[in-house]
């Protein structure tokens, strides 16, 4: 009895904080969220900004707030404010529209009773170079304010896939401690649909996919030895949301980011439909392109936290790693992780795959090795991750999962002496993945996650009634399968007041909607995965055994 009670005691508190996030009132306090909440966007620019800090305010502040402290410890509040109104001239430059939405932005948490202001708002979607080696652009000093990332990507398509249909995999890393995170799914009066992940307050971050079949990725360059490659530019919060907006292809892509001035060393990942698949690798002082078969590829490309192309090894101590590592040690085992997945299992690769590598390597002792493997897509600090399934039209799908999706729990040291310690940050966590399909509107997109959590809370349902009252955690399942079915009628009640509802209370209330089915479904999925552990290794998935004499292998597998 003692047990039951104190699940229930520490349960419940947490399922309320989750679901005050569209609450407004800043002096709450709050925990990161466990499972992503859903936001819609929808309307003009400024619009679209209103609706976002209206719904997400309290977790705007949350991150104004710390980002804000990070950056007084190495900066005044003078150097500060006059690399934000560089940040700007860029931001007006290049992606104008993101001006209006970050005015909307900070007048939404405004009215949500929220302290948040536009300044703040550009530094949440700005980054602050060093001043003293970075260099102050001509004509920034007559701007006004307001004027009048650790990650990896891959993707596989054509003869590397079971359907030849594209996939697409992204992971947005951190150091350590969990987002205040949001999915956005946005639908603009002009550009294209799209959903991204996003910390709040920022206009978009990685992954990213519109309704043009195009799926973006991105993950940071690495550090450089040069100071020329760190600058003054356009961060990544308001350059990539621009590009899926009004990107409608990746060679579309491609030139535009090619003709702007970045701030910090990136790599921009742009793949669709078509066939189209490049990799940017991009400073602030020098830029390449990769394209799949560049290195032996056949229809996958893959990018992590280094350069592959020779042009970029001046940005990197050190020569080339092994054949697919690339120049910069601290990312070449992920590298070649992708390497060995989508050269080994070609033509194998499905979503199924896709979410397999995201939980590779699994558990340690007795295999693998006690010490990890030399892989580290999977690793306790990736903040949220996703499987892409890009498509023309409203049936492309992103598979999401707040935090790792493998429940790593040994500490993963690579060969090269860079520690990535054990510590799950994300608190009532579930390690498994829910799904949104971007429709045509919030309504479509809301409905579609209602049919998503049914087919889920099935699923589970099947599993748990194999479960008896007299076996051993069955009171335990049955939580898991009650907080499922909460949930899915939580979402039923936003649902039903959102169609009741116009303008900007039925877009909060569709919100509120879609962030309760898919709970629901990642809920559901928890208690499946419990009782039929997910794969996380290809032999799983009966296929042969990673690191055979029957392939070749760039990643060490402790042999």
């Amino acid at each position: 009895m003692i047990r039951k009670s104190m699940l229930l005691l520490i349960l419940l508190p947490i399922v309320f904080l989750n679901q005050t996030l569209f609450a407004g009132g800043g002096e709450k306090e709050f925990m990161p969220p466990s499972i992503l909440p859903v936001v819609f966007l929808q309307g003009s620019d400024y619009e679209m900004g209103y609706q976002y800090g209206m719904q997400a305010g309290d977790y705007i502040q949350i991150n104004k707030e710390e980002a804000w402290a990070s950056a007084l410890k190495r900066l005044t509040k003078e150097e500060v404010l006059k690399g934000l109104t560089i940040n700007q001239y860029f931001i007006r430059t290049y992606t104008p529209e993101n001006i209006e939405i970050m005015k909307g932005m900070a007048d939404g948490c405004a009215a949500a009773g929220v302290d948040v202001s536009y300044v703040d708002i550009v530094l949440l979607n700005g980054t602050l170079p060093d001043p003293k080696t970075a260099t102050y652009p001509k004509g920034a000093d007559k701007d006004n304010l307001p004027p009048k990332k650790g990650c990896s990507v891959c993707s596989a398509w054509g003869t590397a896939t079971k359907n030849r249909r594209l996939i697409g995999l992204d992971t947005l890393d951190g150091g350590g401690e969990a987002y205040y995170g949001v999915i956005l799914v946005v639908f603009p009066e002009t550009g294209n649909n799209y959903i991204c992940g996003a910390q709040a307050g920022e206009i978009g971050d990685h992954f990213l996919m519109n309704n043009k079949g195009f799926f973006l990725g991105n993950s940071g360059g690495g550090g450089s030895p040069r100071p020329e490659d760190e600058n003054y530019g356009i961060g990544w919060a308001c350059s990539l949301p621009y590009i899926v907006r009004f990107a409608d292809n990746a060679v579309q892509a491609r030139d535009m980011i090619m003709k702007w001035t970045i701030n910090l060393p990136e790599n921009f990942f742009f793949v669709d439909v078509h066939g189209n698949a490049f990799v940017v690798e991009k400073t602030s002082a020098l830029q390449a392109v990769r394209e799949s078969g560049d290195f032996g590829e056949r229809d996958f490309l893959y990018s992590t936290n280094n350069y592959l192309h020779e042009k970029m090894r001046l940005t990197k101590e050190g020569g080339f790693i092994d054949g697919h590592g690339g120049y910069g040690v601290y990312a070449a085992p992920r590298c070649q992780t992708f390497w060995d997945m989508l050269h080994n299992y070609h033509g194998q690769v499905d979503v199924e795959f896709m979410k397999m590598i995201l939980r590779f390597p699994g558990n340690p002792p007795p295999y693998p090795p006690a010490e990890g493997w030399n892989a580290k897509i999977c690793r306790p600090t990736n903040n949220w991750v996703s499987v892409l399934e890009p498509a023309l039209g409203d049936t492309g799908i992103a598979h999401i999962c707040t935090g790792p999706a493998g429940r790593v729990i040994h500490s993963s040291t690579n060969f090269f002496g860079n520690p990535m310690r054990s510590n799950y940050q994300y608190i009532d966590g579930t390690h498994t993945f829910f799904q949104l399909m971007l429709k045509d509107n919030p309504r479509a997109v809301t409905e579609q996650a209602k049919r998503d959590a049914k087919l889920g809370l099935a699923k589970a349902y099947k599993v748990f009634m194999q479960v008896t009252p007299m076996d051993a955690g069955y009171a335990v399942c049955k939580k898991m399968h009650d907080r499922a079915n909460t949930e899915y009628y939580r979402g039923n009640l936003a649902l039903n007041r959102a169609s009741l509802a116009e303008g900007r209370e039925a877009i909060k209330l569709f919100s509120r909607a879609a962030t309760a089915y898919t709970r629901c479904q990642a809920r559901a999925e928890e208690l499946v995965e419990a009782l039929v552990p997910p794969a996380t290794s290809p032999s799983d998935l009966k296929l042969r055994p990673f690191g055979g004499e029957w392939g070749e292998w760039e990643t060490r597998v402790g042999k």
